[in-house]
């Protein structure tokens, strides 16, 4: 008993925490934006700075408001379980979830400042590591819900829907829009350690090709019923890709990369609506979530 008392007092610990870094993160965001406080430039300024040939329109990295909206709303939705008692017994969302949380927001102010000095080898590193533990979250996200989703389905039907919509989708958005702002950022990288801006945007746009692949063939046959309903990545990369392409693109004379990116914008658009029709076919086929996990139920009735 005191072992199982132990974790809980870890896991409120942890929860109030990650509340707190999100508030704190969200405040150093307001200012790094226009480049305020301790910032000596704005965001855009530097990324403008550094203009690569696949650095999508300025309208594109509106996204952060729709992803740090949707990171509200989970963080609400995470407060308001906290507050119900619906955190633990059973814990769908473990305690590293949580921890994997703060270091990401702690990690996600680094990149901002050391973006804002311009120490982009470091910033690609941080920014690298944010994407990472994006995907940690992910992944403990998908064992609580394993272990725990027909249970929750069960006896609160809105609180499943919402850890798949608001948790695994937001932190999914987040993950791919960080993954590509990595690829960005290596592609500034390799232009100043004097590699080609063609060279440089060829080898991020390889990268994000052999990532869109990978990523639908473990999602679709390795991993899926894990993943199932995670549906958010192809819309970014879709979104991402189509604000380069209109930065970039000339019909008259198109460059490498443009052809590149646009061949790679309609694979992500296919592979899209390949994904809907496979969750649809499986949804309908072999649904999930509708066997009760009896050690759950036996160890909630305790």
């Amino acid at each position: 008993m005191a072992f199982v008392k132990e974790n809980k007092i870890v896991r409120v610990v942890l929860i109030i925490l990650s509340q707190v870094a999100f508030i704190a993160a969200l405040v150093i965001n307001a200012l790094a934006g226009p480049g305020k406080g301790p910032f000596q430039h704005s965001t855009g300024n530097i990324s403008a700075q550094y203009e690569t040939e696949i650095t999508p329109a300025g309208w594109t990295f509106s996204i952060w408001g729709v992803i740090y909206s949707w990171l509200l709303l989970m963080n609400l939705f995470l407060l308001s379980w906290f507050c119900r008692g619906l955190y633990s017994s059973p814990a769908v969302l473990p305690s590293e979830f949580f921890l994997s949380w703060i270091i990401n927001m702690i990690l996600n102010s680094t990149w901002l400042v050391l973006w804002d000095r311009e120490l982009m080898v470091a910033a690609m590193i941080v920014l690298a590591l944010i994407a990472f533990t994006n995907f940690l979250m992910i992944y403990f996200s998908c064992v609580g819900l394993d272990a725990h989703g027909s249970w929750l389905k069960q006896n609160h039907p809105k609180e499943h829907l919402c850890i798949i919509v608001l948790v695994q989708n937001g932190i999914a958005t987040y993950a791919t829009w960080t993954t590509i702002a990595t690829l960005l950022n290596f592609t500034v990288v390799l232009s100043l350690a004097s590699v080609s801006a063609a060279n440089a945007a060829t080898t991020a746009l390889s990268i994000l090709l052999l990532e869109v692949i990978v990523w639908f063939s473990v999602e679709n046959f390795l991993i899926e019923k894990h993943v199932r309903y995670i549906l958010s990545v192809y819309p970014v990369v879709i979104f991402a890709l189509s604000g380069s392409l209109s930065k970039h693109y000339d019909s008259v004379d198109p460059g490498r990369n443009a052809i590149f990116s646009a061949v790679l914008l309609a694979l992500a658009c296919i592979v899209f609506v390949l994904r809907l029709a496979l969750v649809v076919w499986r949804h309908r086929t072999q649904p999930l979530f509708c066997e009760p996990n009896s050690e759950v139920l036996m160890s909630t009735s305790r």
